[in-house]
């Protein structure tokens, strides 16, 4: 969904920079409030509302000790708002580091291209949108399942004889029924609001008539839903009987309803319909419980041994308030039980597809002589937006493949599936058309990483960021992917990075301890944000005891319950202990357990980790 108004607030000692850097926001529809660096001043208007990113200059971001980003996290009111740090170029990398290091979401410098710039920007906005949308899913649906938890556990065993009403017509019927009986009424009517703010005719019936009325589509004029408020200006609709019970949730009582205040166009055109008949005492009580808004309507009320029309008495008005909290308790649990119902078809459609998610996934990754290869998949939800891929090649190489699509639960899994079955068709299709005339092998002798590796790579990408943008880019579906060709003889490694976090080539040194020896950084942005987005090869090559580590930002930004992430830093540091592949994966999975404790799931993690193993000669202890 593209972000329209936004409102920016921009920290810098430097206005004129500032002012370049906002000037496209006014042809976006975007807004720039500019204030000092000043700590303590920007957090204040920050805390004034009505901001949805901080672009924070770097300089600004580093006084006094990172004051700002400090304070900014330290309040939760505040740190839901993204910060992107803002720097001219050139700058060292470690100052940006060390500031994403203190929660800033991203950086940019300027000068910047407008359109990358208000895709960075977008990026980020979408990601905070797409976290408060997940939240509010999350919160909306922990409440309807306690309210199903109640509706087992406490107000289903308060149930009378009406809960045992199987067929829903046949429940509002009896409940109206069961009022007229008690309280002696000729006539009888239910009434309950929908979700547009109408009160429904559920059910009329009139004995000395033989007239019932169901809720069909169209019907009489007189029965036609009654607004709760005034259409013109929002008001209650005081002026209709039931619509004043309903909102009110107070019982009214008239010996003759002609007398009242209340408009009385429907019930002269129901008597004039149904002449000589006439309306005259009249009880409207509440129906009120959980979803449930609505009135019952009794009139007519008959003396038992005269049959003349008499007013309803207290007993009447008690009674009929009794049996109508029981009717709405009644239907609440109806419609609960029908909610429960859905969120069990929800829950159980979440489980199948999380294990149709996980088909997609390899059942058995390939191991080439030589070599360890593992993986880690943990979704944040039921389903999730990452994946990972690892399959064999017809001439013995191995592709290599890591995604995260953009958020997490349902949607993202459906473009995972998009993304994962697209990339790895259009990927193996050139290996399919490379096979001889004859459907033999492909050419044994071909050269290490020849035109079908490399037009494999290329190809898979950028056709699949073309069906992206052209039948997706209204849903703003992006996935960043890194994804390699492995030649498991050479060490050689070919591959495209389309935004993806820099997976980590770990060498091992005297001391046994591994260090960052190469980061695989992006060679293109992520799919589905640029129609024309360019995509390069890049190579490297995997020695003896080298460790290949791929992962998902879920790794690095998982967050304890103070809200700090575990941090590239940290990463790195318990990847320097780990001689195999195995025990890297055991070792990271085991820290964001501890890091995250209890707490929700930030993100969905994915791991990849692949070792070329030392020579005989090489070989530790």
């Amino acid at each position: 969904m593209p972000v329209n108004y936004v409102q920016m607030l921009v920290v810098s000692d430097n206005d004129a920079a500032s002012r370049r850097l906002t000037r496209p926001f006014a042809a976006w529809g975007w807004g720039a409030v500019r204030v000092g660096a000043d700590a303590e001043t920007a957090l204040a208007r920050l805390r004034a509302g009505g901001i949805d990113l901080v672009l924070l200059d770097l300089d600004a971001a580093e006084r006094d000790h990172y004051a700002f980003l400090s304070r900014w996290r330290a309040e939760p009111g505040l740190s839901n708002v993204p910060v992107v740090i803002t720097t001219r170029p050139g700058v060292a990398l470690t100052r940006l580091a060390r500031c994403v290091e203190q929660g800033a979401s991203d950086y940019l410098s300027y000068p910047h291209q407008p359109v990358l710039l208000r895709a960075r920007l977008q990026n980020v906005l979408q990601r905070k949108l797409l976290q408060e949308q997940a939240a509010m899913a999350l919160n909306a649906f922990n409440e309807i399942e306690k309210i199903a938890d109640d509706l087992r556990l406490v107000i289903l065993p308060l149930g009378t004889a009406l809960s045992a009403e199987a067929d829903y017509d046949r429940l509002i019927a009896r409940i109206v029924a069961e009022a007229q009986t008690i309280c002696n009424a000729d006539a009888g009517a239910l009434y309950l609001a929908d979700g547009e703010g109408r009160l429904h005719f559920r059910y009329a019936r009139v004995q000395s008539l033989d007239f019932t009325y169901t809720d069909p589509p169209g019907g009489l004029a007189e029965f036609a839903p009654i607004p709760l408020t005034d259409p013109a200006t929002g008001a209650p609709n005081d002026d209709s009987l039931p619509a004043h019970v309903a909102l009110s949730g107070e019982s009214v009582n008239l010996t003759d309803i002609h007398s009242g205040r209340f408009d009385l166009s429907r019930l002269l055109g129901f008597e004039a319909r149904f002449q000589p008949y006439r309306l005259q005492s009249c009880l409207l009580v509440p129906l009120h419980s959980g979803d449930i808004t609505g009135a019952l309507l009794l009139a007519n009320s008959r003396h038992p041994l005269s049959d003349e029309i008499v007013p309803f008495d207290a007993y009447h008005q008690l009674v009929a308030e009794a049996l109508a909290s029981l009717a709405a308790i009644v239907l609440n649990n109806r419609l609960l039980s029908e909610r429960e119902a859905g969120l069990l078809r929800y829950k159980r459609e979440l489980e199948i597809g999380r294990e149709i998610q996980l088909s997609f996934l390899p059942a058995r990754l390939p191991h080439p002589p030589g070599w360890e290869l593992v993986s880690h998949f943990q979704p944040a939800l039921e389903v999730a937006g990452d994946f990972y891929d690892a399959f064999r090649l017809p001439h013995g190489h191995v592709a290599l493949v890591i995604a995260d699509v953009v958020g997490k639960g349902v949607t993202a899994a459906l473009f995972m599936a998009i993304v994962r079955s697209l990339f790895r068709a259009l990927f193996q299709q050139n290996y399919f058309q490379a096979e001889p005339a004859g459907g033999g092998p492909l050419l044994e002798a071909m050269t290490p990483f020849s035109f079908v590796d490399r037009t494999a790579l290329l190809n898979a990408i950028r056709l699949t960021n073309a069906y992206l943008i052209t039948n997706h880019g209204d849903a703003y579906a992006f996935a960043t992917l890194w994804a390699a060709v492995l030649d498991p003889d050479s060490g050689r490694l070919l591959y495209v990075n389309a935004g993806h976090n820099p997976p980590l080539v770990l060498a091992r040194g005297r001391d046994g301890r591994r260090t960052v020896r190469e980061e695989l950084r992006p060679t293109g942005p992520a799919i589905g944000l640029l129609p024309n987005a360019g995509f390069w090869l890049a190579e490297t090559r995997l020695v003896a005891d080298d460790l290949l580590f791929a992962y998902t930002d879920g790794t690095t930004e998982a967050r304890n319950p103070a809200g700090q992430e575990l941090g590239e830093e940290r990463l790195h540091a318990l990847l320097s202990d780990a001689p195999t592949a195995p025990e890297a994966l055991a070792t990271v999975e085991a820290a964001l357990r501890e890091h995250t404790g209890d707490g929700e799931a930030f993100d969905d993690v994915t791991l990849l980790a692949v070792r070329r193993l030392p020579d005989a000669g090489e070989r530790r202890g």
